[in-house]
């Protein structure tokens, strides 16, 4: 038997009892931001199921699209994009310069670039005009190393337990211990603390191109993005500005969902396959749909794309061009936890009050 499942649009209306009641996203007033203007044209896709993961495919009725656009693998294969140390090397940053007379380059979060002084991974989304340089914010992902040259050669993509924590700016320690944890998962340790060590032996067990090879065939043609679903919890989700981007990207995207996972945490050698509980097509529309809720903060450029900040309902980030075009948006599960503001906390001073004072000098036989 052959179950059709139906494509689902964002803003779909669901018949009700009370014929007033709708499930339809709300256009805000003022149409919407980029995200929600996006999300307008939306449509989910029937899921593609890999062990315990269930990923849903997203098309757009029409294409926004941005032309001249290049990756960042890309532009470093054409000797367009040189990525270095500034000239004084810094942990937390380095310098990415578009060398192209005529195109852009996007920058995703959770690049990993390989070689400079210590292997890096980037905090944040970016787009870098045309004959222009961007210092941008990294983490260092090779604790243990600080020597070599100051260029970068390679680019490959963090797991997305990682590539969250960089976005949400969880601070070095974090990123080294997650990179730890990592490590120890996948049995790749290394002297330096080195994160590429545990890619490249995922790489060299193929761990991606097997698993890449059940997900990418049954993608409509016209993917723009994906969410993603761990059993019954959706852990994330990446979308792109038109479904050639998002071709360019597939592969990246994937590996970093995949990446954070054993096959058996994924539960692809159990025998007999597995039985779990899964979202549905409502389910991650009631998803998407509380980015029309979510605060949609407008954050600094980088490059010449702009970041907005998703906060509330959704937590996430939107990486806009002249606000007209959505290039890129991660949404996720909020990981790092806000300090406590010490406002209104009861501060409590370290020097001892007056009666423990005279509790000591009596126990110490000191005059009062």
């Amino acid at each position: 038997v052959l179950l059709v499942l139906p494509v689902l649009s964002i803003g779909d209306v669901e018949k009700t009892k009370n014929k007033n009641v709708k499930l339809a996203i709300a256009v805000q007033a003022d149409n919407g931001n980029l995200l929600t203007r996006y999300l307008d044209r939306a449509e989910i896709y029937p899921p593609v199921i890999l062990g315990r993961l269930t990923i849903f495919p997203i098309t757009l009725k029409s294409v926004n699209r941005l032309e001249n656009v290049l990756t960042m693998s890309e532009a470093l294969e054409k000797k367009l994009l040189v990525v270095e140390e500034l000239p004084s090397a810094q942990v937390p940053k380095a310098r990415f310069t578009n060398k192209s007379e005529n195109k852009m380059i996007f920058l995703m979060a959770g690049a990993v670039i390989v070689g400079g002084k210590q292997n890096r991974t980037l905090t944040t989304d970016a787009l870098l005009g045309p004959n222009s340089s961007t210092v941008l914010n990294v983490y260092c992902v090779q604790r243990g190393r600080w020597t070599g040259k100051k260029g970068f050669e390679k680019i490959l993509i963090a797991p997305q337990n990682i590539r969250a924590r960089a976005m949400q700016k969880a601070g070095q320690g974090e990123i080294w211990r997650e990179v730890a944890r990592t490590s120890r998962k996948f049995k790749a340790s290394d002297p330096t603390g080195d994160l590429v060590v545990v890619l490249s032996k995922q790489e060299k067990a193929k761990h991606f191109t097997v698993l890449r090879k059940r997900i990418v065939p049954k993608l409509p043609q016209k993917c723009v993005g994906i969410v993603v679903a761990k059993d019954n919890k959706i852990i994330g989700a990446d979308l792109f500005n038109s479904p050639e981007l998002f071709t360019r990207m597939k592969d990246k995207v994937l590996n970093a969902y995949l990446g954070q996972y054993t096959q058996e945490e994924l539960g692809i050698t159990a025998k007999g396959g597995i039985v779990v509980q899964r979202p549905t097509q409502k389910d991650v529309r009631n998803y998407l749909q509380a980015c029309y809720k979510a605060s949609f903060e407008q954050g600094n450029l980088r490059g010449v794309g702009r970041i907005y900040h998703i906060r509330g309902a959704r937590y996430g980030e939107t990486l806009g061009f002249e606000n007209r075009y959505m290039i890129h948006t991660t949404l996720m599960q909020k990981i790092v936890k806000k300090l406590k503001s010490i406002q209104n906390q009861q501060v409590i001073p370290v020097r001892p009050d007056q009666q423990i004072r005279r509790r000591l000098q009596r126990h110490r036989g000191e005059p009062r």
